[in-house]
């Protein structure tokens, strides 16, 4: 698989920032604030952070132990880090989005609730984002010795 790394990321945090923050700009001007992000997204993105981070971790201890271990389940949880990183940054994106809208009404309560719950869940995109990271550096396997390209082929 390939590697995401944190210029993929930035691009996809700054595109969907970009993008959303145009939209929740043309929506105010039709009339409609955006909302307070719900306390139940931010849990469930620190939820999930956590439950990548515990697998990642898992497939680290398993290979720096030399133990079998499931080669389908380390790719899966793999492609979950990777998928978790991603949409972090999308995640992040739309979040920093509704920060910067909302930033020049500050003094009035609704703004006020709409930024606290937006930076509560931006702090979760950004541990999903560290937790993908972390899981996908953990799901790193060591080349074989034998396998190895510069050995001589034998018979």
């Amino acid at each position: 698989m390939t590697h995401i790394g944190w210029k993929l990321l930035l691009g996809l945090y700054l595109v969907v920032g970009g993008v959303a923050t145009v939209v929740l700009r043309w929506l105010q001007l039709r009339g409609t604030d955006p909302f307070a992000v719900p306390l139940s997204v931010t849990i469930v993105l620190a939820l999930i952070a956590a439950s990548v981070l515990f697998l990642g971790i898992r497939v680290r201890r398993w290979v720096q132990k030399g133990e079998e271990f499931d080669a389908i389940g380390a790719t899966r949880t793999l492609a979950l880090g990777q998928a978790a990183a991603l949409v972090g940054a999308m995640q992040a994106g739309y979040f920093t989005a509704q920060i910067i809208t909302v930033f020049e009404a500050l003094p009035a309560p609704d703004a006020q609730s709409v930024t606290v719950s937006a930076i509560g869940a931006l702090v979760a995109a950004a541990a999903l984002i560290a937790a993908g990271l972390i899981a996908q550096w953990c799901c790193r396997i060591p080349p074989d010795d034998d396998d190895s390209p510069n050995s001589a082929p034998t018979g």
